[in-house]
């Protein structure tokens, strides 16, 4: 920004204070509006219109090598957003492009487009467990992508990772206790853990809604299963997705991707291995990495004791 600019700083400010919106003004400056935001607010605090560096320093542009290695990032790890792929160059290639060059790229390109609700930064709250296997999420879902099957899962909450699941033809009882079943085998076998709790809405196929002759609550074949195995269930609120939110943002991430592979083993262990900026938007962590990076001490002994057996 030079200085002839200032001139036009003091004319935007004074449109600014007569009621003229942001959006009418920023443009006309050749700045983003987070800058302008950013220089009204010094201009509020002190009086003075900023005084602007003349000196700046050049922009910088992707070279071709660059260019091809987003390329090729794309082609490997199948994920589109710059932040996703920003990670996966700087942990699988190790190269670190700034993720607004990455997306300006992909805009060019046309596999981005800009969303008018991610041009502020937002503030993420994590809300998970500390250790793998303290408690599971499990969901069902109609897919969308491949027309009469039900999916369901059963999600690590403090890992991300699917521990089993499957696409059914029908949304039945059976098939939960038969997800549970594999995840309490996979997670005893691999982690050396147990599943403390489990969270589901109060689907039928969960949670016995009617009560017998004497007003007491009944229970259905999945909760004695969970009763049998000293498992607890935790049933969500009714109406209330966000407890489960983990499986409902899965349940988009199936939708998206799922197709691009033959299988549905194929597409789950992608997903286990794909950076997930729900668990951190700052490192390249994968469901998998998470899920053994957050073991309980009683589990890492265990495994530990094997190496031996």
């Amino acid at each position: 920004m030079v200085r002839l600019k200032e001139r036009k700083l003091e004319w935007a400010f004074k449109q600014k204070d007569n009621g003229i919106a942001n959006k009418e003004i920023y443009p006309l400056l050749n700045i983003k509006k987070r800058r302008f935001q950013q220089l009204y607010a010094e201009y509020k605090m002190t009086g003075k219109i900023p005084s602007l560096k003349n000196n700046r320093r050049p922009k910088t542009y992707l070279s071709d090598e660059q260019k091809a290695l987003i390329d090729n990032a794309l082609k490997e790890s199948k994920l589109y957003g710059a932040v996703h792929l920003r990670l996966y160059i700087k942990k699988y290639h190790a190269q670190n492009i700034p993720h607004n060059k990455i997306h300006s790229y992909l805009l060019k390109r046309g596999i981005s487009e800009e969303d008018e609700k991610k041009q502020r930064q937002r503030v993420y709250h994590l809300y998970e467990r500390d250790h793998s296997f303290s408690l599971g999420h499990l969901d069902w879902h109609v897919s969308k992508c491949i027309p009469g099957k039900q999916v369901c899962v059963l999600i690590d909450d403090a890992g991300r990772k699917i521990i089993s699941g499957g696409e059914f033809d029908n949304a039945f009882e059976k098939y939960v206790i038969q997800i549970i079943k594999e995840g309490i085998k996979t997670v005893y076998e691999d982690y050396s853990s147990v599943w403390r709790e489990i969270n589901t809405d109060k689907g039928s196929q969960f949670y016995a809604n009617k009560k017998d002759a004497e007003g007491e609550k009944g229970k259905t074949e999945f909760e004695l299963f969970l009763e049998k195995n000293n498992i607890k269930h935790i049933p969500s609120r009714r109406n209330h997705p966000q407890t489960n939110g983990k499986n409902e943002r899965w349940f988009r991430t199936y939708e998206e991707n799922r197709m691009k592979f033959k299988t549905f083993k194929e597409f789950i262990d992608w997903y286990n291995n794909k950076i997930h900026l729900g668990l951190s938007r700052k490192e390249g962590i994968t469901p998998n990495e998470a899920t053994g990076f957050k073991l309980q001490p009683e589990a890492i002994i265990g495994l530990f004791f094997r190496r031996f057996d």
